[in-house]
């Protein structure tokens, strides 16, 4: 069995695109929050980053066995208000476990469950080939390992 004991993923080069805009008259200022498990990091906010922003930082997660997503969240940040909700979405860890890398883009919802924009990440799994020729079990579906 695939076992991810004592193991972790790095995430980074984090952006978005074609957010949803929360801002009536400047641009917004994003940053998202990544959850894995009870781990949770936040980007810097990308000061007028808009509806693209680009986040250069990296964050690393040592794998919980059977967890195989993250949950991202997309705010905007205010001075003086609450910073609105933007978007949420989940991101398979299956592709970057079973190979190593995963260079994606996912969708993200507005609370209405509407489309509110992608984020991309890259994620780098560092012993993709530790369990060759085993049987993986990622969540519901069963892939073997190549």
């Amino acid at each position: 069995m695939f076992t991810v004991k004592d193991q972790s993923c790095s995430m980074s080069h984090i952006c978005c695109n074609k957010l949803k805009d929360t801002e009536r008259i400047s641009k917004q200022d994003p940053y998202v929050c990544i959850e894995y498990g009870s781990n949770k990091s936040s980007t810097r906010t990308c000061k007028d980053g808009g509806k693209n922003p680009t986040f250069q930082e990296k964050f690393v997660y040592s794998l919980v066995e059977g967890l195989r997503d993250l949950n991202v969240t997309v705010w905007n940040s205010n001075t003086i208000t609450h910073d609105d909700f933007i978007g949420s979405g989940k991101i398979p860890l299956s592709k970057a476990l079973s190979q190593g890398f995963d260079d994606s883009s996912w969708p993200l919802q507005s609370k209405h469950g509407r489309h509110a924009g992608e984020v991309r990440l890259i994620m780098r799994y560092s012993n993709p080939n530790a369990n060759a020729g085993r049987i993986l079990k990622l969540g519901i579906r069963t892939l073997k390992a190549t």
